[in-house]
Parts: structure tokens; C-alpha cells; sequence
């Protein structure tokens, strides 16, 4: 653990847990705030252990989830990690590259914003990070106001996000009634097209059968990755074997609580589509899917996500489709969206050195292009002095 700040009965505590055994004896506490706070999943232990075991360990990341205590009652915690680029230590939020939210882990109450501005003092001055990088942040939480209000941003890049607040609504096919066509369809009718290719059935996995779980989500890379190349949009974490273990995690693990569920769409009991869905708490959100691009112009993906928004509704859960804009996001959330942004700030002198050496470095190469164009000028323009 680091050196912590001193501590009285009544003393607000902050402390940087770095140390694998005291992360994993916060289990208990951590998931009773997680339920009194209504976190979302990427904010559980469960995630965040999976993500320390299977994304940030294999590479080398160090583990700094800042925790605060009042009296010694856990009531804050941000999992964060840092990583190495060449000279330069960067804080991110604890996870794998796919693309998740951060906030910090905090009741909704009247000291959430000064515990909140204490973990990012915490984060600045403590975790001897170069650049702090918070990703996908939403511009309503007091945390997107401390990174954009930093000293030094290096830059800020808002991002479209769309929900659905399901638990709104009371009937299903009143809900879907409200939302017009989808490529000239409405929901319930998705599957006519493919049904021509088979018998259709759509099933959730059995989150013990781990076997299954990991062939299927193996197959999802695979049309992920055929996808990508197809759209020439490509994507680190369509390559990484830990994030693909990651999410197998998520569904099945001895060591925490499943956190998620598969839904997978199947043509003659073959699968033509999948989604991975998070428990909600009471928001669930949309993680992976991937489809057979072989049945492309049958829309299974559209099959699995409406299968998903009805899984969310049937337990009772919002939705979260998370960041992008795509038309079945906004659709489902009947045009709705807020904005994520990614922040990042220049955390120290060494950090501010690096930004201004790459502008130097910028200014260098330009300077040699320009000598190489005039280089090649110069003949030819001697030639025509001289005729």
C-alpha cells in the first residue's frame, strides 16, 4: 500500500492500494458500496478484479485503485493502473482496451464531489503519473469537470452516448410501438428475413458452461475481425487474447460473481450472432457483439441486440449501448444520446517535456522536408535561369 495521509477518527482517509492480497481483501466492502451506490459494472469487483488478473497484470500495468474511508467505512473508490510508454507513466482507468466509461465508485450524496475531488487530487499528486488519461467520461459527472478544469490539457474529444431507461416502461410492445422502423422494420419482425435461411432460435448461454462461453466468443472475434477488415476500421483489442479472456471471465469464473450474460442467435443451431450483456445494478449495459458476415444482409446483429434491449426490459434493467453512433443506438434510445469525453492532462514536468519535445520533433521533420523540396526545386530552376 502507499504511504498513506494521517488519520483520526473523524479524519477523511485516502489511500492507494497497490498491493494484489489488500485489493482482494476489499471484496466484502467494495461490493456493499458497489450496491448502495448503484455502480455500474465496470465499476464492480468483479470487473475489476478480472481486469487486473487477465488485462493489466499480463502486461506489466501496476495496480493504483485510490480508496477513501470515513471512520473507517469504505465510501470511495477510483481502480486505476498505470502503464509505461517509453520514458512516460500514464493513469488510466483500471480495464481492458474495449472501450468502458469512467467515473468513480461513490454514493450519490452532498460529499460525493468533495470525495470525488479528493481521489483526483489523490491521482495527481500521488501516483507519479506523467499524463492522466480519462477515458469516456460523461460531461454530468463532477470528474469530467476536474479534468477539463486541470492546469495543463493536453486535449478533450467528445464522444456520442446513447441509453435506454427501460424501467420507464411498462409494456413491451407499447415501448415498441414508440419506436418506428429500423431499415424499414420494426421490432419482432427482424427475423423474418433470416428465417429463410433456417430454423432461427435465440438462446442465452448457461453461464457455467465455460466451454461453450469461450467457443462462442472466440467465434465473435473471428466475424469481429472480418468485419474490421472489411470497413477498413481497425481496432487493438480485435487482436488482444486478454481481452478475449476477459470477457469469457466476465460470464463464468470460479474466483467473483458473473457479471454478464451471452445471447446468442442461431440458424440451424449454428451461430450467426452474439451480444454480451452486464447485469445491471440497475443499469446493464451492451459490451461485445459480433455476427456472421456471411448473413449480413439477413441483420442477425439487429436479431441479438433486440433480443438484448428485451433481456434488459424483462429483468427490470436500463440499458447502456455505450459510446458510438451507430443507427440501432440511437433507434433503441429513440434519438437520445448525452456526450463522453476523453480527457487528457499533462501530469508533471517530465510529461510537459515530452509534449514540447514532439512539437520540436514536429517543427524538425517539417523543416527537412521543406530543405528536400527546395532541393529538388533548385536544378530545374537553374536550368530555366540559365536557357
Amino acid at each position: 500500500m502507499d504511504q498513506a495521509t494521517p488519520a483520526t477518527p473523524t479524519t477523511r482517509r485516502y489511500d492507494i492500494i497497490s498491493d494484489e492480497a489488500e485489493f482482494w481483501a476489499l471484496q466484502t466492502e467494495w461490493n456493499t458500496l458497489w450496491s448502495r451506490a448503484n455502480g455500474y459494472y465496470y465499476q464492480s469487483f468483479s470487473f475489476c478484479w478480472l481486469a487486473w488478473k487477465h488485462a493489466a497484470k499480463p502486461h506489466g500495468h501496476k495496480l493504483q485503485c485510490i480508496v477513501c474511508r470515513e471512520d473507517g467505512q469504505l465510501v470511495m473508490i477510483w481502480p486505476l493502473e498505470t502503464y509505461r510508454r517509453w520514458l512516460w507513466t500514464y493513469l488510466v482507468a483500471l480495464g481492458p482496451e474495449g472501450g468502458d466509461y469512467t467515473s468513480v465508485l461513490v454514493e450519490n450524496s452532498a460529499s460525493a464531489p468533495a470525495l470525488i475531488a479528493g481521489a483526483w487530487e489523490t491521482a495527481q499528486r500521488r501516483c507519479g503519473a506523467d499524463f492522466i488519461r480519462v477515458q469516456f467520461v460523461r460531461d454530468t459527472l463532477h470528474l469530467y469537470r476536474l479534468a477539463t478544469q486541470a492546469r495543463r490539457v493536453l486535449f478533450a474529444k467528445p464522444h456520442s452516448a446513447s441509453a435506454v431507461a427501460l424501467r420507464s416502461e411498462s409494456d413491451w410492445d407499447q415501448y415498441c410501438q414508440t419506436l418506428g422502423t429500423l431499415f424499414g422494420k420494426r421490432p419482432g419482425t427482424f427475423t423474418k428475413r433470416l428465417s429463410k435461411q433456417g430454423k432461427v432460435a435465440v438462446r442465452i448461454v448457461d453461464p457455467v458452461d465455460e466451454s461453450e462461453t469461450v467457443s462462442i466468443i472466440a467465434w465473435m472475434f473471428r466475424c469481429k475481425r472480418l468485419w474490421s477488415e472489411r470497413v477498413g476500421k481497425r481496432n487493438p483489442w480485435i487482436d488482444s487474447p486478454e481481452f478475449e479472456c476477459f470477457l469469457g471471465k466476465l460470464i463464468y469464473s470460479p474466483d467473483v460473481p458473473s457479471m454478464a450474460r451471452l445471447i446468442v442467435v442461431t440458424v440451424d443451431e449454428a451461430p450467426v450472432a452474439g451480444i454480451i450483456v452486464s447485469l445491471g445494478n440497475p443499469c446493464a449495459s451492451a459490451i461485445f457483439a459480433g455476427y456472421d458476415p456471411f448473413y449480413s444482409k439477413c441483420c442477425p446483429g439487429l436479431i441479438a441486440v433486440e433480443q438484448c434491449v428485451k433481456w434488459a426490459f424483462e429483468n427490470g434493467f436500463d440499458l447502456d449501448f455505450g459510446v458510438g453512433t451507430e443507427r440501432f443506438k440511437s433507434y433503441w434510445s429513440r434519438g437520445e444520446a448525452s456526450t463522453a469525453w476523453t480527457v487528457q492532462t499533462i501530469n508533471s514536468p517530465w510529461g510537459l517535456l515530452a509534449i514540447g519535445g514532439r512539437g520540436l520533433l514536429r517543427e524538425f521533420i517539417a523543416r527537412v522536408k521543406r530543405l528536400r523540396h527546395e532541393g529538388v526545386r533548385s536544378p530545374s530552376t537553374a536550368n530555366i535561369t540559365g536557357s
